[in-house]
């Protein structure tokens, strides 16, 4: 203890005067405190460092305890920013969603006559009408893809089917936007037509969905290929092989992330939100799988994407992750 009277008052605080040494506690360059060394005659040099020695440890560990707590600080205001970004346009899809639904099915009356008769202009017009409300459906449909899973609402629902059935149906719906570029969409001979899995069906399909008007938005000539074949380990490979640009080696991963295009230029000729291939890779992270690109980025020699999945889901994984 010392007396009230024998101190010297900074800011605050106030330091005793017959204090035999001092040292400061520093954070950030900014003087937050003193370590004094009271009761003490004739200090050595030795034991001046080790005051000095011992201030510094102190500062280090007061400027880590300062930053953890920003840090922590931090973490929550991105985790809250995260939520509600998710739920902003998870929100916002719906809203958009609801009256293009209306435009389009409106559309689609008109154009089945059920108004009454339309002159080639007006039926000219209304197809336009639906070409781009459905494009842009699309694009709505992608983001609001990308709210559910990252807010951990899309749920898997498994079934037992073959992948060849998924692969059949993909290149019947697809295959009028490849007629209209004059490509050849077929699935190899050499194919597995027997392989099953136990997986989402829907969305699976999805995933393949993307990947083929993917292969068919880049590719202007030739073909874009469809294998299935088992793998050792109870697993299944996927490829989709096009004869389109390529991807630089040095954006193939760059293709996954939300929101990237390799071409700017190339990609506002194409049009797309940039969200197909990221949400295809979640889709398939979902199922135990993984879904990456090869391609030597050369014109011509196209690109090839890879699908692995184990032949069963692994569900109980994803609940256990949706749950934390």
């Amino acid at each position: 203890m010392y007396d009230s009277n024998n101190v010297t008052p900074i800011g605050t605080a106030t330091i005793p005067t017959d204090a035999a040494f001092e040292q400061p506690l520093v954070v950030k360059g900014e003087s937050i405190g003193q370590l004094l060394v009271m009761g003490m005659q004739n200090i050595s040099p030795e034991a001046k460092e080790l005051a000095a020695a011992i201030a510094t440890q102190a500062s280090i560990h007061l400027e880590t305890l300062r930053l953890n707590e920003e840090l922590q600080k931090r973490a929550k205001e991105l985790q809250e920013l995260d939520r509600l970004k998710s739920a902003f346009l998870a929100n916002m899809s719906h809203e958009l969603r609801t009256p293009l639904n209306s435009i389009l099915g409106f559309t689609d009356v008109m154009l089945e006559g059920l108004d009454g008769p339309l002159t080639d202009y007006m039926d000219n017009d209304l197809r336009l009408i639906q070409k781009n409300g459905q494009h842009l459906l699309h694009l709505i449909n992608d983001v609001l893809d990308m709210a559910k899973i990252e807010s951990g609402r899309m749920n898997l629902h498994p079934e037992k089917f073959t992948v060849h059935s998924v692969l059949d149906e993909v290149t019947s719906i697809t295959s009028t936007l490849a007629s209209e570029k004059n490509l050849a969409l077929f699935i190899d001979d050499d194919s597995d037509r027997e392989i099953e899995i136990y997986a989402d069906n829907t969305l699976l399909r999805q995933v393949m969905i993307n990947l083929v008007n993917n292969a068919i938005k880049f590719t202007f000539t030739g073909k874009i290929a469809l294998r299935v074949k088992q793998l050792d380990g109870a697993r299944v490979l996927i490829t989709v092989k096009d004869t389109g640009l390529g991807i630089p080696p040095d954006h193939l991963e760059a293709v996954f992330q939300e929101f990237t295009q390799v071409d700017t230029s190339t990609t506002r000729k194409v049009g797309g939100t940039g969200l197909g291939l990221p949400i295809s890779r979640r889709l398939v992270d979902m199922h135990g799988g993984r879904l990456w690109a090869e391609s030597t980025g050369v014109e011509g020699e196209g690109s090839t994407f890879f699908v692995e999945m184990p032949l069963e889901a692994r569900i109980t994984e994803v609940i256990e992750k949706q749950a934390k």
